[in-house]
């Protein structure tokens, strides 16, 4: 009988999981997608590979979020509509505690944690990384479509290009806009403008290679001082590669910590401690799965007598107020402080569901 109950009920909330998971991750992997290849969604055809890419890469990310929040919401339904049915009042008239009736869910909860710790510390950073070199792929394996008469091209950093006509490899009134790197000393912001331009490739160098004909060039330094100078040919080249970013959210905690002893790598004590909350911050995620059992069981049926649409809602915002400590983590410049922040909402968790727990004894 035991085993029975067991089962039905892992098997519930599993299901139950399972499409509180598909259902979020869509929205939230969708609107991922749009925000990171907009420019080639607005300028030209995205070819189906590159869609394909981004939501293989962008999945795992997701899950992050929608792995937690949708076990919660599966929990409150399942024990909600069970404990309607008075499926939950027989298994107690039959002797078990409520803590007893919801081991299964505590099981569950602590095998989604290790899968979330998998995800969190090994997938989603190389994820990240791949995303991050996607769009730049694209521009390198064909370079002459990144320009395209009438639209502004702004795939490459801190540069955009517009052309008014394009025939083969001649364009036809152009403007180039580089935008100074306030982060990189000495960046200058640069304005181009050529009747003419001939454009090729160098496929070594992944150069695009631009030869401008009656060129006027105009520059401006971080201090506001102008320069120009016009030129009948002038050879302009512009990089298809770039360096490698060091985000926290695209490197390993191997990759992290190998940064932050790196005596030549110079960070700001704000920055060290991003990349050091970052590694905390999977781990203590990963165990929302398990910690939100003991909020979501008894509140489910606290909530139901009164209004079942209430317990959904109270639930819902504990988790948001959970993923908000991460948000002032990130502020923060104390890095004892930040992991503090962190790890609260996981002991939170436990402490106010464990009351709950206890006071639904007497319910």
């Amino acid at each position: 009988m035991l085993r029975i109950a067991d089962r039905y009920l892992f098997r519930q909330v599993a299901q139950a999981t399972f499409y509180a998971v598909t259902a979020l991750s869509l929205f939230l992997v969708i609107g991922q997608i749009f925000q990171e290849i907009r420019p080639l969604l607005v300028e030209k055809r995205v070819p189906l590979p590159l869609v394909g890419k981004f939501v293989l890469n962008v999945f795992p990310m997701s899950l992050m979020f929608t792995i937690p929040w949708g076990f919660m919401a599966a929990i409150i339904l399942v024990f909600g509509r069970l404990s309607h049915e008075q499926e939950l009042s027989s298994l107690q008239l039959g002797g078990l505690s409520l803590p007893r009736i919801a081991l299964p869910v505590f099981v569950l909860g602590a095998v989604l944690a290790l899968v979330c710790t998998w995800i969190n510390v090994s997938v989603v950073p190389r994820a990240n990384e791949r995303m991050d070199q996607i769009v730049y792929e694209a521009v390198e394996r064909d370079p002459k479509s990144l320009i395209s008469p009438g639209m502004i091209t702004s795939q490459l950093e801190n540069l955009r290009i517009f052309v008014q006509e394009k025939e083969g490899n001649k364009l036809h009134s152009l403007h180039l806009y580089r935008l100074p790197d306030p982060k990189k000393e000495g960046s200058v912001g640069e304005y181009v403008y050529a009747e003419d331009a001939s454009l090729g490739v160098d496929p070594i160098k992944k150069q695009i290679k631009l030869t401008l004909n009656s060129a006027y060039i105009e520059s401006t330094d971080q201090q506001g001082n102008h320069s120009i100078y016009v030129a009948s040919a002038a050879p302009w080249r512009v990089n298809l590669t770039r360096k490698r970013k060091f985000r926290a959210s695209s490197m390993t905690e191997e990759e992290i910590r190998e940064l932050l002893a790196d005596p030549s790598v110079t960070l700001e004590t704000k920055e060290r401690v991003k990349y050091l909350s970052s590694i905390t911050q999977r781990y203590s995620f990963a165990m929302a799965s398990f910690a939100f059992v003991f909020i979501a069981v008894p509140l489910s049926l606290t909530k139901r007598r009164k209004d079942t649409t209430s317990g959904i809602l109270s639930a819902l915002l504990l988790g948001a107020g959970y993923f908000i400590f991460s948000l002032v983590a990130q502020k923060s410049s104390n890095p004892q402080f930040a992991t503090l922040l962190l790890w609260t909402p996981n002991v939170l968790c436990v402490l106010i569901g464990s009351h709950l727990f206890y006071r639904a004894r007497f319910h």
